[in-house]
C-alpha cells in the first residue's frame, strides 16, 4: 500500500507493516485527522505513479510569492494558494524569512515590507 498526502507527497514508512483490515482503516483515519488535505491509498506502486517527489521541474519562486512568504497565512494556506508543496512553502519559508528579517535590519528597514524591498534584497544575495 502506498499512502499519498495531497501537498506532501509520499508519506514514506521506510518499512511494510503488517496490520488487518480494522488496522488499516484506523491508520488511514489517522492519517488524515494529521495531515490537511485529502489522503489517498493506492494498492500498489504503479497504481500510485501519478505524482513521484523530484520527477517536476522546479519552479521559480516569483517576488509577489517571496512577499507572501513573510505573510501571516499558514504553510497549507500558501502552498494552495501557490500551487506548491506544504513541503516546498515550508523550506523556502525556513531559509528565506530569517535571512530576510536580518538583511532588513541590516539596512534599517521596517515593516511593512513591501516587493521592492525582496527584489533588493534578492539581488544583493
Amino acid at each position: 500500500m502506498k499512502i499519498i498526502v495531497s501537498n506532501t507527497g509520499y508519506v514514506d514508512l521506510e518499512a511494510p507493516i503488517q496490520m488487518t483490515e480494522d488496522q488499516q482503516e484506523d491508520f488511514i483515519k489517522f492519517f488524515n485527522n494529521m495531515f490537511p488535505g485529502e489522503v489517498e491509498v493506492f494498492d500498489s506502486l504503479e497504481k500510485s505513479r501519478t505524482f513521484v517527489a523530484g520527477d517536476n521541474e522546479p519552479k521559480v519562486w516569483s517576488i509577489d510569492e517571496y512577499v507572501l512568504l513573510l505573510g501571516p497565512k499558514s504553510n497549507e494556506e500558501l502552498a494552495k494558494q501557490l500551487d506548491r508543496t506544504t513541503m516546498g512553502v515550508k523550506m523556502k519559508r525556513g531559509h528565506f524569512v530569517p535571512d530576510f528579517w536580518v538583511w532588513m535590519k541590516k539596512k534599517g528597514y521596517s515593516s511593512p515590507i513591501d516587493s521592492k524591498m525582496v527584489k533588493e534584497y534578492l539581488k544583493e544575495g
